[in-house]
Order: C-alpha cells, then sequence, then structure tokens
C-alpha cells in the first residue's frame, strides 16, 4: 500500500513537471541602449559692431538768424540790381529757418548754416562778407554747385573759399581773415527761376570768444 502512495506521488510531482515546461515564454524587452549625451559646441557670441558717432560742432557765442530782420530777405535784377517782388518759393529758404553759427579755423572765419535742409546738387550760392570802419570787406560768393553763382560780381576765384558739405552741415569757409573785428555778414543766395537773385542775410558782431574748430577733424 505504501509503494504504490509513493508512485502515485512520483506520478503527480512528474506531471506537475510538464505543466511548468510547457507554459508559454513570457516575452522581455530588451534592453535599450543607453546614448550617452553629445557636447553641443555654443557659438560665440559675435562682438557689437561699433557705430560711430555723428560728429557735432561745439556751440558759439556768435550766431544769427537768417531774414527775420528788415531788408534782409531780397530779390534783385541781376545785371541792374533793381529792387523786384519777392513770390513764394522764390527764397532759398523760409526767413527764421536757417541759423549762421560763426566760426573760426585758422587764419578764416567760418560760418555753418544750421537748420539748412541741404541735399546734394542744392542750386545756391552762399556768400558773405564783414562790416568795419573802412567799409565792407572780403565780400565772397561761391557755388554749391556749378552754375549757381552765374553772374554774381562778387564770385570768387580763391580755390580755399566757398561752401563745404560734412556731417550733413552746409559750412562756408570765408574770405575774412579770423583776426578782424567787425559786423559779420552771413547770407543764402541764389538764382530765381527767372534768373534774378533771391536772398536772405543776416549780421552779427564778432567777438573773441569765437570757437575754433578743425575742420579736417570734423569732416573726416
Amino acid at each position: 500500500m505504501r509503494k504504490a502512495t509513493t508512485i502515485l506521488l512520483i506520478l503527480v510531482g512528474v506531471l506537475l513537471l510538464a505543466s511548468c515546461s510547457s507554459s508559454p515564454a513570457v516575452d522581455v524587452e530588451p534592453a535599450q541602449e543607453v546614448m550617452e549625451p553629445v557636447d553641443t559646441p555654443i557659438p560665440p557670441t559675435p562682438e557689437p559692431t561699433a557705430t560711430p558717432e555723428s560728429k557735432q560742432l561745439p556751440d558759439t557765442p556768435v550766431t544769427a538768424m537768417l531774414g527775420t530782420e528788415p531788408d534782409t530777405t531780397y530779390k534783385v535784377d541781376l545785371p541792374s540790381f533793381a529792387p523786384m517782388t519777392i513770390e513764394e518759393g522764390d527764397l532759398p529758404a523760409d526767413p527764421g529757418q536757417v541759423q549762421a553759427r560763426w566760426y573760426k579755423a585758422g587764419e578764416r572765419y567760418v560760418v555753418a548754416y544750421a537748420g539748412l535742409a541741404y541735399e546734394e546738387g542744392d542750386f545756391l550760392c552762399p556768400g558773405n562778407s564783414i562790416l568795419t570802419a573802412a567799409g565792407f570787406l572780403h565780400v565772397s560768393n561761391a557755388p554749391t554747385d556749378e552754375g549757381a553763382c552765374e553772374g554774381f560780381p562778387t564770385l570768387t576765384t580763391d580755390p580755399e573759399v566757398g561752401p563745404v558739405v560734412c556731417q550733413g552741415e552746409l559750412l562756408y569757409v570765408t574770405a575774412i581773415p579770423s583776426s578782424l573785428q567787425g559786423l559779420l555778414f552771413g547770407t543764402l543766395e541764389a538764382l530765381s527761376e527767372d534768373g534774378d537773385l533771391v536772398g536772405l542775410t543776416s549780421s552779427v558782431q564778432s567777438l573773441e570768444e569765437i570757437p575754433e574748430i578743425d575742420l579736417e577733424a570734423f569732416c573726416s
């Protein structure tokens, strides 16, 4: 009886073992490959581009507005210099729009026409002079463009005298010695469509403390 029971237990164990071995296999996810981090180089920050500062003329105590005083705007017939009536749009600038700002550059006076909306090709004939006890001296006109002073009796032939455009400003290197004192006249003149002379002017007393400017440095 014991022998039969033992055989029965052995048979049960074999069946259990067989059933375990025939169980379906469990799928195991393969281990994922771990990616090493890649160092991405950071591009260098570009240096900011330096913007050149715009140059400005210094303040000067010697200034005057053009065309604001009586008889400082005019239109004349060039051959005879007979006065004519100023029509709208004749003048090269509006009265009170432009200020003559006076400086010294080396041995000459220089005037800047501040407030003038000057553009390359504008047909202007600026001019200057000084009034002393001896009368008007060193009177000159010079063109901003060829032909702008056609017929002007005071057209200069001095190559060192005339208009210069720097930093968007119209300046005029005058024929007036910077050592001379008197009443400085700064004018803007032009030719009208009919060929008449039109202009506006200003006057201001010179002073010893007019600032000195370096034109070459300002214009570079």
